[in-house]
């Protein structure tokens, strides 16, 4: 059975003579990660708590919680419209949408939930994954109205699909069309990258031990086309939207094919291959900063680069900080409280 964090009440927790779990058990990881929340003033039943020497930091960028999250969504999110579940009872399913992410991600997600005020976290048996499920009516009008008019891809179609569905029912939300805001004054991007982007670092020693070939990247894949397995007619290219982010990165759009067991996968990529590419990428991100576990990727690589702009990576110092940010940068971030998030998003 899946662990469910909206029920991950341990006994320990009110009970400090009942056994604790095993230091290296699922259990464990996530009775600490549902600690630190109600530590930092969350109440995971969805009501509104704080504690008294509690004073939440609001990042100043306003307004940025409905762009961050709508690149998630059309990142790593299911939008989900009602339809007939069974035929002969004619139940209703009702509409939802559904966020995947990974288990390193589970203490931002706690603090999405927290923010929306409402949803259902949902961990995988094998503990290296979970879901954010909203299906709560008036919580999920909530995230659409503040993920209305943000999207940037294809996937549009499903968000206008769910506003058509909710607005059945009384609710008024208009069809807004794609954000043509420019990237670089939105948060979407980081949103995007929490879900689709990943960081490539890699360097050899010279024969006088000191680095060379240092080489660094931020990666981001898409399919190449949006599809709905019940509507063939739908099947449009995610080309455009890529393009947009390699234009912002002073990049390019490139065309895999990977192999997997079920056949060829068509992706685009994109990647900060040249040194005003890297550079443009890490100021974007000092401004709409990441949340998650990829944060910390982000924060190394900065010192990375500066280290590499200032040449000092050529000198014994430099060596011992690279290796340090190198090391930092494969640690295992689930036993490190992400006090970042007190910066995150208000709603």
């Amino acid at each position: 059975m899946p662990y469910f964090l909206s029920k991950l009440k341990f006994a320990y927790v009110s009970n400090p003579e009942c056994k604790k779990p095993p230091v290296n058990s699922p259990y464990s990881f996530f009775s600490n990660i549902f600690n630190r929340a109600l530590q930092r003033g969350f109440n995971l039943s969805n009501k509104r708590y704080y504690s008294i020497n509690s004073t939440p930091v609001v990042n100043s960028n306003k307004g940025q919680l409905g762009p961050y999250l709508a690149g998630l969504i059309e990142g790593d999110g299911h939008i989900y419209v009602s339809s007939v579940g069974n035929l002969s009872t004619k139940k209703i399913w009702p509409s939802y949408i559904e966020i995947a992410f990974d288990i390193k991600d589970l203490q931002l997600f706690i603090q999405i939930k927290e923010n929306l005020k409402g949803g259902y976290l949902n961990i995988r048996p094998n503990g290296q994954s979970g879901r954010l499920t909203i299906k709560k009516r008036d919580i999920l009008i909530n995230l659409v109205k503040l993920i209305n008019g943000h999207f940037r891809t294809p996937k549009i179609e499903a968000l206008h699909r769910l506003i058509k569905d909710l607005n059945k029912n009384s609710s008024e939300i208009p069809l807004l069309g794609l954000d043509p805001i420019p990237l670089v004054e939105s948060a979407w991007l980081s949103g995007f990258l929490e879900a689709d982007g990943y960081f490539y670092l890699n360097w050899k020693l010279n024969k006088n031990d000191l680095p060379i070939g240092i080489t660094y990247y931020l990666y981001i894949s898409q399919k190449q086309n949006y599809e709905r397995k019940v509507d063939s007619s739908v099947n449009e290219s995610h080309f455009s939207h890529m393009e947009n982010i390699a234009k912002l990165l002073s990049s390019r759009v490139i065309s895999i094919e990977r192999k997997r067991t079920t056949g060829i996968e068509k992706l685009y990529v994109v990647r900060t291959d040249k040194k005003d590419s890297k550079v443009i990428i890490l100021e974007y991100l000092n401004k709409f900063p990441l949340f998650g576990y990829k944060s910390f990727a982000h924060k190394n690589l900065q010192k990375i680069q500066d280290l590499i702009l200032s040449r000092e990576h050529k000198e014994l110092d430099g060596k011992i900080k690279l290796e340090k940010y190198t090391e930092n940068m494969k640690k295992d971030v689930r036993d490190i409280e992400f006090t970042h998030l007190d910066k995150f998003y208000q709603n």
